[in-house]
């Protein structure tokens, strides 16, 4: 955490998908006997000062943290991004989507250390391939939200084109990273991949 409170840090947890392939809430998904949400809800109380949690409803309300429904409602991830920023008391803000349980305390520090000037910053491999949905939020981004979603556009990638951004490259050496770092848990498949990977770190430990 940090002892600045111009420096707060909060962390944004999207938790607003339906999972219809997996056919429950991501977030209440059993991965290794807990809750998939709460593995995201420790990584991120190792760094941030404060959470929300972006849902339009109140399954994850048992965590004790800010529920935050959309002001723009059916119109994706941007839009839980967007409200959640409007109900944050930090400029600096970490979303982490709640299905990628993986991207933990490193890696969230490694792009608060090296998000620049840019109103937004996310791990970038070329072309238009980001992870819009792991990465930095400035408080100040929400104007330019605004101004797209009054033009019909709910797309990150086209609003990273628009203003000030960083892209992150991914250090290869970097302890954070690892095969599972952005691993998506949408099927039942991505959930046994998952416990697969967590079972052989817990036995390499």
């Amino acid at each position: 955490m940090n002892n600045s409170i111009n420096n707060e840090l909060t962390g944004i947890i999207l938790a607003g998908g339906k999972g219809i392939r997996l056919g429950l809430n991501k977030g209440m998904a059993n991965l290794m006997g807990r809750p998939m949400i709460e593995y995201v809800i420790e990584n991120l109380e190792a760094v941030c000062d404060h959470i929300l949690i972006s849902s339009n409803t109140s399954q994850c309300a048992a965590y004790g943290y800010d529920i935050i429904a959309d002001i723009y409602e059916g119109k994706g991830p941007m839009a839980g991004i967007h409200a959640c920023l409007k109900a944050s008391t930090t400029e600096h803000n970490i979303v982490i989507s709640v299905d990628t349980p993986f991207a933990g305390p490193d890696f969230i520090r490694y792009m608060i250390n090296n998000k620049a000037e840019g109103l937004a910053a996310a791990p970038w491999f070329g072309m238009d391939h980001y992870e819009p949905l792991c990465a930095y939020y400035n408080k100040q981004i929400v104007v330019h939200m605004e101004a797209f979603f009054r033009n019909g556009n709910f797309k990150l990638p086209d609003l990273f084109l628009r203003i000030p951004f960083t892209p992150l490259l991914m250090p290869e050496k970097a302890t954070f990273n690892h095969p599972m770092l952005f691993h998506n848990i949408n099927t039942k498949a991505d959930l046994r991949l998952a416990e697969t990977y967590l079972e052989r770190k817990n036995e390499r430990s």
